[in-house]
């Protein structure tokens, strides 16, 4: 009789061992997984973030030499579509409050660039109010950008 029950307390025991072996390995794997998405679509805002800004200072940039604005309208709607798009896509998967509120940060310190009111150059530079205004977006569009980096980058490492 005891080793009846000796073996029946084994078997249970080896089911259950397996169970939450099984168990353990399916959430790691979804973690894994949840974790990669989240690191992909922070990389696809930071590209997105990058692109608008791109377009931004090649307007800058062009308008400053007097070469007149290369930049379509319509490639700047869509650049800043692809930066709302991401940044929507990475909110929705994570709900890590740094990553949230920097993803926001780093889309809006791009697309508010737009927002500075150029003028006209002259001898190759804005009135000084803008030039301010274009180095403190300047920064603060970097700054973000390396900020929501980091979050990312942090948010992988705890995952792990």
């Amino acid at each position: 009789m005891w080793g009846n029950l000796i073996a029946v307390v084994g078997t249970l025991a080896g089911v259950l061992l397996a169970s939450l072996t099984q168990r353990w390995t399916e959430r790691w794997t979804r973690n894994e997984q949840h974790r990669q998405i989240v690191a992909d679509r922070v990389a696809a805002l930071l590209d997105a973030v990058l692109a608008y800004r791109e377009l931004f200072w090649l307007q800058v940039d062009s308008l400053r030499a007097g070469e007149g604005n290369p930049v379509e309208r319509a490639s700047f709607y869509r650049a800043r579509s692809d930066v709302t798009r991401a940044r929507d896509r990475l909110v929705l998967i994570t709900s890590d409050p740094v990553v949230r509120a920097t993803s926001e940060e780093a889309a809006w310190s791009a697309l508010e660039l737009s927002a500075i009111v150029l003028g006209s150059p002259q001898n190759g530079r804005f009135a000084p109010e803008v030039e301010q205004a274009l180095d403190e977006g300047r920064e603060r569009s970097r700054g973000a950008h390396t900020a929501l980096r980091r979050a990312g980058e942090a948010f992988v490492s705890r995952s792990h």
